[in-house]
């Protein structure tokens, strides 16, 4: 009998490590995101959807939004809310944007661009997904992202690449410990200069460059800067 009961015990054991390690992966399944709105700002406030819960999310024009977790739904939606102004009625939830997740990348920063309806005057989002990771963005590069309407060629650190319209490149600013200005140049498909400036980097930053078209014709392109300085990991403390 006792022989039988250890058994038991064990098998039962074997079922709860089993259960916490689902439970673990069923963690890992989710993701964290943050958002950045590229004009704002907003005429309401938006939610997006985890499940069968609604929480809402505040997005910036010059910075990213708090991280936010999405464990539940397999695409990114948002929201406007209408009524629960009584206590007993429901709010009205009606989507304004959704994106597909990123296959594989547990960070999102996602973009976002308002709009309204003109006839309804309704506000629409279109969103887009980038891999915020840091495997996917790595400490001391930059993210460029061609808005301008036309290919571009950018000079970074010493390293020419080709960006095509509403195409993203990353690059290495390969800036030391104290960090430091870097040049960037654009040119057009003919190699033409036709903008040029010095990005500072640093070795715990990192920066998306987004490269707009310009006002006019023939004008400079609009240049807009998120950067983003990363915790440093502190050295470990010497045994005494």
């Amino acid at each position: 009998m006792g022989k039988s009961r250890s058994i038991l015990l064990l098998f039962a054991g074997f079922l709860l490590c089993e259960h916490v390690h689902a439970q673990g992966q069923e963690k890992k399944q989710g993701i964290e995101f943050s958002c950045m709105l590229w004009n704002g700002p907003l005429p309401e406030k938006i939610y997006y959807q985890d499940g069968e819960e609604y929480r809402e999310v505040i997005p910036f024009t010059s910075s990213r939004s708090l991280p936010h977790q999405l464990e539940k739904s397999t695409q990114f939606r948002l929201f406007t809310m209408s009524g629960a102004e009584g206590e007993d009625e429901e709010p009205v939830y009606t989507l304004v944007g959704q994106a597909a997740l990123l296959p594989g990348v547990q960070r999102i920063l996602f973009i976002l661009f308002p709009t309204k309806d003109e006839a309804s005057e309704a506000i629409k989002i279109r969103i887009m997904a980038l891999d915020d990771t840091l495997n996917g963005f790595p400490p001391g590069s930059f993210r460029f992202v061609n808005f301008s309407g036309s290919d571009l060629l950018v000079k970074f650190a010493g390293i020419i690449k080709k960006i095509p319209t509403q195409q993203i490149t990353l690059m290495q600013s390969k800036i030391g410990k104290l960090g430091g200005l870097v040049p960037f140049m654009l040119g057009d498909n003919e190699g033409q200069k036709i903008f040029e400036t010095r990005l500072f980097a640093q070795p715990n930053g990192r920066e998306i460059v987004f490269i707009g078209k310009p006002k006019e014709v023939g004008g400079l392109p609009k240049v807009r800067f998120l950067p983003q300085l990363l915790p440093q990991k502190l050295p470990p403390i010497p045994k005494r």
